[in-house]
């Protein structure tokens, strides 16, 4: 009896054994088949989806509004209107290009725009499931419009009269703010490419030039800006932060930062006796600081600086390739204002071009980089030069004195006769004991 079960449990293990192994088997045939042998992320990759961590804080400022660009918001109905605005365009585009004698057809911008189609792909960090052809349309449809709405608002010749986009004083703005949203992105050389076929004169200014024209009132510099041609652009957001970053003399980014060592607000710092002024250095990020004096590049600010400036540091937190230099800017910036006192200071100094109320600018930079990973802080040693100066004594004692006693001139007055007052009063004791 002991004997029987004893062979019926080894035929059990076998069995168990078996299917074990068979599992086995089918299980490392799956992981084989799923194995990459390149990274499912190359550094090519350049136009992301923002990440939930950033996004949760101002939905808004990542999505469009009117327009789609690209496979991310595509199709979507909230933005079919702009279809039809879109295929407009692009006849008059190619009605233009043809009485111009320009020998480029809509067949032919397809057929070389799909030699394109493979590298543009692989732009996005999203698979995109959209067809050969949809792709291709949606590259040549968009694209188009991109071009022609750039030539149009270079050039008033080339506008319709019925054209709403010219007629309605709130369609730039919120175009401008879709088409640099970094979800609404076409890659660089499609756009490009899909110019240079559709030229009608070598006169023309270049695409960068036509599209920092066209993005010029959302900047944040007081100063034009002017795309730099050593510098190979990834998007339209690309080409806007570069024209940010390119100029900057700022210091290059340390290695990284295990603590930030931040400084006060700039009402505490007023207070402390570091002063504030404009300086006359074209690019915003050029801050700097000596003897007590911090200089900052006038910024201009109004309702669309926040989109911009959490669309490029949600792309230098995604791009890898891409420095943090906004996101530090953005960092220094969180803690100069910390509440419209700071913002009613900057301004009266005319470093803040202010376009809103002192506490919607307060609350802007408080939550402008949540969540976003500083690693390379480069305006580190500016902030220990700040924070040393901060905690001398001296200077607060100066500012104090200022503040308390030479604020006006009545109380210069004041403090002149009470040192007088105690001059003869000193004079006269001393006289007094002779």
């Amino acid at each position: 009896m002991e004997r029987k079960m004893a062979e019926t449990d080894r035929e059990d293990t076998s069995i168990e054994i078996r299917d074990l192994e068979e599992l086995a088997k089918k299980a490392t045939s799956s992981v084989q088949g799923k194995l990459c042998k390149k990274s499912p992320w190359p550094l090519v990759r350049s136009i992301f989806r923002v990440p939930k961590v950033l996004r949760k804080h101002n939905e808004n400022a990542y999505l469009p509004d009117i327009v789609s660009i690209g496979p991310f918001h595509h199709g979507k109905e909230s933005l079919e209107a702009m279809e039809e605005v879109k295929h407009w365009y692009l006849d008059a585009l190619l009605s233009r290009l043809k009485s111009s004698q320009v020998s480029t057809s809509l067949e032919s911008l397809m057929t070389s725009t799909a030699l394109f189609e493979e590298d543009a792909r692989e732009c996005y960090a999203e698979r995109v499931n959209h067809s050969h052809e949809e792709f291709l349309e949606m590259m040549v449809v968009d694209g188009c419009f991109i071009i022609e709405l750039f030539r149009k608002r270079e050039f008033e010749g080339l506008r319709d009269k019925d054209d709403s986009i010219f007629n309605m004083s709130w369609m730039i703005p919120n175009l401008g703010h879709d088409l640099m949203l970094l979800e609404n992105q076409l890659p660089w050389f499609v756009l490009e490419h899909l110019f240079n076929q559709t030229k009608d004169s070598d006169a023309q200014p270049s695409l960068a030039k036509l599209a920092v024209s066209f993005f010029g009132f959302m900047m944040p510099m007081t100063v034009e800006a002017t795309p730099s041609s050593l510098i190979i652009n990834k998007h339209l957001l690309d080409l806007l932060r570069n024209c940010i970053v390119a100029t900057s003399t700022s210091p290059s980014l340390p290695a990284q930062n295990t603590k930030l060592d931040l400084i006060p607000c700039a009402i505490h710092l007023l207070d402390a006796g570091v002063n504030f002024q404009v300086s006359t250095a074209d690019n915003i990020l050029d801050i700097k600081f000596s003897d007590g004096v911090m200089t900052i590049p006038p910024l201009r600010i109004h309702e669309l600086t926040g989109s911009v400036f959490r669309n490029i540091i949600a792309y230098e937190q995604c791009d890898c390739q891409c420095t943090g230099r906004i996101t530090s800017y953005a960092v220094l910036l969180s803690r100069l204002i910390d509440s419209s006192k700071d913002v009613d200071l900057l301004c009266r100094e005319k470093i803040l071009e202010n376009w809103l109320s002192p506490e919607d600018v307060s609350l802007l930079f408080n939550r402008l980089y949540n969540d976003a990973g500083v690693y390379h802080f480069c305006y580190d040693q500016l902030c220990k030069e700040v924070n040393d100066y901060y905690h001398t004594d001296w200077p607060k004692w100066r500012a104090t004195l200022k503040r308390d006693y030479f604020s006006t001139p009545w109380t210069v007055l004041s403090f002149a006769a009470a040192v007088v007052l105690l001059l003869l009063t000193f004079i006269q004791t001393l006289f007094a004991v002779l």
